[in-house]
């Protein structure tokens, strides 16, 4: 009996093997048999066992993954690679625009919580470098206008109410626009690459939108600031936040949000300035704007101050 079941074991041992090497011969014969096709001209595909497919398809998912993977290290390290100064180059060639018109509303909101309304009508040319804002209310502020030049570089304030013209030049710039939370200087269209030099800091995401983060310092012959940090999109280089630094304090930020494409330009319709040592804030809200229109040249002349100037032109 024990003979008989050694006999059983040892039959099925050499069966397994049988089967083993025939399965062995049979992938051999058909790979054998491919060649032979191929060799043949034969355009049939091979067939490919199931499991060797499946197997193929979980490479070639995990091949994908890395890839893309990749492909978005890549992606970042090349934007924070770029350097400062190429950002403050795209981001002017970005907000920068020849000229423009528009009409807004502009909200103060003070550190006790009240609010001022003002309507103000804007116009810029020559790509910036000069700007007039006329005020159209409330009443007692009406027909007063700013009037800038040579990219901020020289700004005048002229009172209607009492026929007085103020000229703001260096230092004096940093004065409060009709008691906002912009200075004049702020409210400058400027050279960033003149006034700033920068380097690429990190990259965060303001809004949902991917953004590079730029610590700037300003020139010699720069605005009045310490430092800023600017957060500008990788996809269309506007400015989407800016903070301002003074004696290494964070005094102001700046949040521009709802942009809209407005003739084929993506425009921020909002601007709010968060004056953090004072507790108030100011919201420049535009009503319209167009940049189809040239105004007439002689609206940034200092003569423009004191005429009254109805159109839009």
């Amino acid at each position: 009996m024990i003979f008989e079941n050694v006999r059983k074991r040892n039959d099925r041992l050499v069966l397994g093997t049988r089967g083993a090497t025939s399965s062995g011969n049979n992938r051999a014969r058909s790979c054998n048999d491919q060649r032979a096709a191929c060799n043949r001209g034969d355009n049939t595909p091979p067939q490919i066992p199931l499991h060797a497919a499946r197997c193929t398809l979980f490479e070639l998912g995990i091949a994908f993954a890395t890839a893309l993977a990749l492909s978005a290290t890549l992606s970042g390290a090349t934007h924070a690679q770029t350097d400062g100064t190429s950002w403050l180059e795209q981001i002017d060639a970005a907000e920068r625009v020849p000229h423009s018109f528009g009409s807004l509303r502009q909200t103060i909101t003070t550190s006790g919580g009240s609010l001022r309304t003002f309507t103000i009508r804007s116009w810029s040319g020559s790509n910036g470098d000069v700007s007039l804002m006329v005020y159209d209310a409330p009443a007692r502020v009406a027909g007063d206008k700013i009037l800038m030049r040579d990219g901020g570089d020289n700004i005048w304030y002229y009172m209607k109410r009492r026929d007085v013209t103020r000229h703001f030049v260096g230092h004096t710039r940093r004065q409060s626009a009709m008691g906002s939370d912009f200075s004049y200087e702020d409210l400058a269209q400027g050279d960033l690459t003149e006034d700033y030099t920068a380097r690429v800091v990190g990259e965060e995401e303001i809004d949902g939108e991917p953004c590079v983060k730029l610590r700037a310092e300003p020139t010699p012959s720069g605005p009045s600031y310490e430092y800023l940090f600017i957060w500008a999109s990788v996809n269309d280089h506007l400015s989407r936040r800016i903070e301002y630094y003074d004696d290494g304090n964070h005094v102001k930020t700046l949040f521009l949000t709802e942009f809209r494409d407005i003739e084929g330009r993506i425009t921020p319709m909002t601007m709010e300035m968060v004056n953090h040592r004072e507790g108030s804030r100011t919201l420049m809200e535009q009503l319209e704007i167009t940049f189809a229109e040239e105004p007439d040249p002689s609206l940034f002349t200092q003569d423009a101050l004191t005429r009254r100037i109805r159109s839009r032109k």
